[in-house]
C-alpha cells in the first residue's frame, strides 16, 4: 500500500536558480496565494480518491501529472472560448 501524503509537510521537489520575477502586486498576491491553496488541497482531495479507486497507482507524481494535464486543457477551452467571445463581442461592436 502507498503511503499517507501529509499534506502540511509537502516540499517543491525544484529548487529554482534562477530568480522569480517581481512579487505580485495586492491585492493579485493574496488572490494567488489562496488559488494555490485552493489547488493544493483539491489535488491532494484527488490523491485520495485516485490511491482509493485504484490500489496499484501509488506514484504521486503520475497523479499529479494526470492532473495537471486536466487542469491546463481546462484552461486551454476556457480561453480559447473567452477569445472567441471577445471577438464576437469586438464585431458587434463595429471593431476589429
Amino acid at each position: 500500500m502507498a503511503e499517507a501524503v501529509d499534506e502540511t509537510k509537502v516540499q517543491p521537489s525544484v529548487t529554482l536558480t534562477t530568480p522569480m520575477k517581481k512579487r505580485a502586486p495586492e491585492p493579485a498576491a493574496s488572490e494567488i496565494n489562496a488559488k494555490t491553496e485552493e489547488l493544493m488541497k483539491e489535488f491532494f482531495a484527488h490523491v485520495r480518491k485516485v490511491r482509493k479507486q485504484h490500489r496499484s497507482e501509488a506514484d504521486a507524481r503520475v497523479i499529479f501529472e494526470a492532473w495537471a494535464i486536466q487542469k491546463i486543457a481546462a484552461l486551454q477551452y476556457t480561453v480559447l472560448h473567452l477569445a472567441d467571445a471577445i471577438a464576437e463581442l469586438q464585431r458587434n461592436l463595429g471593431g476589429t
